[in-house]
């Protein structure tokens, strides 16, 4: 279904604080798939998995170990909220150094927002590569990508690095004014974002909007 991309966002913050993530990586997530899904690419698809396979695993072994040349973590497999969080904030220090490398990560997809965003802060254009997509981010986002890619569960030997020129074969990225979630994804991400609204009490339902227990017929 087509929705507003505030709708997008929103759903996508509570979807991903329903399941278990701080106010500010719900926030992360939220402005990711909301990018994502005004380029018309799969965000919310990407979120509903990643947010599936990865509740409830501590913070502490889905974050880098190490913020070096190659970045991998402690449970096996980088979160790609927290991986992009810091790829934005260490922007100017990743646009000297060249790049970085991530080891397996998961929904990958949900990084290119913080790439782009690295980019503009650095002053550098960026490119992002995995097996079946490459992405670049300089004066305007151009990509080049398999359905595979896409879509990725987890890619491993990701490469971050400035890049001056665009891939061969490449295609601008254009951003719209509303986004797609299909049902599956849309069906995921409301179960999770359902379990932070407050139950109903007495109490609540008198001071809602209706009747309450009243009948004013």
């Amino acid at each position: 279904m087509s929705h507003s991309l505030y709708e997008v966002e929103a759903l996508a913050r509570r979807a991903a604080r329903g399941a278990g993530l701080s106010w500010g990586l719900a926030e992360e997530a939220g402005r990711s798939t909301r990018w994502l899904a005004a380029a018309g690419l799969p965000g919310p698809e990407a979120l509903a998995d990643w947010l599936s396979r990865s509740e409830g695993l501590p913070h502490d072994l889905l974050c880098p170990a190490d913020v070096g040349a190659t970045w991998t973590a402690r449970g096996g497999t980088l979160c790609p909220l927290i991986a992009g969080a810091a790829l934005s904030d260490m922007a100017a220090e990743l646009a000297a150094r060249g790049g970085v490398t991530l080891g397996p990560t998961g929904a990958p997809l949900l990084m290119l927002p913080f790439v782009a965003a690295a980019a503009r802060a650095g002053g550098a254009a960026l490119a992002v590569e995995w097996a079946g997509l490459s992405a670049h981010f300089g004066e305007r986002v151009s990509l080049r990508a398999t359905d595979a890619g896409l879509h990725a569960a987890q890619a491993t030997g990701i490469r971050v690095a400035r890049r001056v020129h665009p891939p061969g074969g490449a295609c601008a990225v254009r951003p719209g004014s509303r986004g797609h979630i299909p049902p599956r994804a849309a069906e995921t991400l409301d179960a999770f974002a359902h379990r932070t609204y407050a139950p109903a009490t007495p109490e609540s339902r008198l001071g809602g909007a209706g009747a309450g227990l009243t009948d004013n017929d």
